[in-house]
């Protein structure tokens, strides 16, 4: 009776325990939609602002990535002191208001203010999450809540591109930004009355602060770290530049393609992500091997994006196919964390995946608005009725840095070395 008791007890725990992270998916999905929002109201916020310069909507859009990337490194420690409820619930409330600051476009200090908000709150989701699953669910679901939680990210990527779109022609773009707000509310709510630290309630866990500082140190002194990071953040491009932002409006004007149709277009990016992601990880480990997966899927990128650029007449459907491979192939970034560890130790496991979350997405900070900067330098096109204009070559000329990055992960490859791997032998 006692055993059946306990039982009960056990199965009832873990579907609590299923719901609670339930719940802070919903919030990490909310987070990757809310960045996307100036890529799929670029043309919008563009004229709401008072028809600011490529350069400058850049600028703007990156600054999500200048909270996001720096707040990788504490996030860690910030979750064992406080417990995942209270720190998820707080940055729910900075996601939501500032995506509400976002429809203040007659200032855009309050714009550019949001933007930041929403990427500080955007930085505790991922962590928040894993560390929910980690107090309430076995550890044998682990991994596969990890690998979930990437493919949730880009699904609400794939959603989101499509119905913000749809949604801004059908009841205009202030009325889905204050949507959006009124759902982040309410998720915040419902953060706070249902998520719970654990089982047992939070546990404060207080690593000395000179202890987290020089571990910090050790890892950001490792010029192989900062290679490595930085051969991750040109892969990311395929999501930091051409998903996020750019890729939208370069399919408008090139392409020809209406604004719901390219949306589901690089809506294919975040899709070959997800499937490309946990594919790239599992031949990793089958075969043993880093750098080779890593520069097939550079040059295989290389490739898709190369013709999405410059081979004219494309139809409709070859697009999607490209920018799906695109994504597909642009997803083995994943390793890069799996060999920044393995060049660093496994004693620092933690610290070297913050870094490296943190050097990859600090390249959206750097691409992002050079991409606007080489569309105002080179672009020729001027101003029509107070709208910046730029041709199909502009667009050209500015994302070639999307081919070029990931020309650059092939050549900084030889300096990379390829650590052994006697414990995933070759089959």
């Amino acid at each position: 009776m006692l055993m059946r008791l306990n039982d009960t007890v056990s199965r009832k725990q873990l579907f609590f325990g299923m719901f609670i992270c339930f719940v802070g998916a919903i919030f990490y999905c909310y987070e990757f939609i809310l960045r996307i929002i100036p890529g799929v109201l670029q043309t919008e916020l563009s004229i709401a602002l008072g028809h600011i310069s490529a350069t400058t909507f850049g600028q703007i859009s990156a600054l999500y990535y200048f909270a996001y990337s720096p707040m990788q490194m504490p996030v860690g420690m910030l979750m064992d002191r406080f417990g995942p409820r209270r720190l998820l619930t707080f940055a729910c409330v900075c996601c939501t208001i500032g995506s509400w600051m976002f429809t203040l476009t007659s200032s855009m200090f309050l714009v550019g203010a949001g933007r930041f908000l929403v990427g500080f709150g955007s930085s505790f989701a991922f962590v928040g999450v894993l560390s929910l699953a980690l107090h309430w669910l076995p550890r044998r679901y682990f991994s596969l809540m990890a690998g979930l939680m990437t493919t949730l990210g880009m699904l609400g990527l794939v959603y989101g591109e499509v119905k913000i779109t749809e949604w801004s022609e059908r009841i205009g773009w202030e009325s889905v930004l204050f949507f959006i707000a009124i759902v982040g509310s309410g998720l915040s709510v419902l953060m706070f009355l249902v998520v719970r630290d654990g089982p047992e309630g939070h546990q404060s866990n207080k690593h000395p602060l000179p202890e987290f500082f020089r571990n910090v140190l050790k890892v950001l002194m490792s010029p192989e770290v900062w290679l490595i990071g930085f051969v991750g953040a040109c892969l990311y491009t395929s999501l930091s530049v051409f998903g996020e932002l750019w890729g939208k409006t370069y399919l408008e004007q090139a392409h020809n393609l209406t604004k719901v149709e390219a949306a589901r277009t690089v809506s294919a990016v975040f899709l070959g992500w997800a499937v490309g992601a946990p594919i790239a990880g599992y031949l990793s480990d089958r075969t043993g091997r880093r750098l080779l997966p890593l520069v097939l899927g550079a040059i295989l990128a290389l490739i898709c994006i190369s013709i999405v650029l410059y081979w004219p007449g494309l139809s409709y459907m070859s697009l999607n196919v490209l920018l799906f491979l695109y994504g597909v192939f642009s997803a083995t970034e994943i390793i890069v964390f799996i060999m920044a560890k393995e060049c660093s130790g496994a004693q620092l496991s933690g610290t070297v995946f913050a870094a490296t979350n943190m050097i990859v997405t600090l390249g959206g900070v750097i691409f992002q608005p050079l991409v606007g900067k080489l569309l105002d330098t080179f672009g020729d096109s001027g101003i029509v009725e107070g709208e910046h204009i730029y041709t199909v070559v502009d667009y050209q000329v500015a994302l070639s840095i999307l081919p070029l990055s990931l020309l650059l992960v092939t050549i900084l490859a030889f300096f990379i070395k390829d650590h052994d791997h006697k414990d995933h032998p070759i089959n």
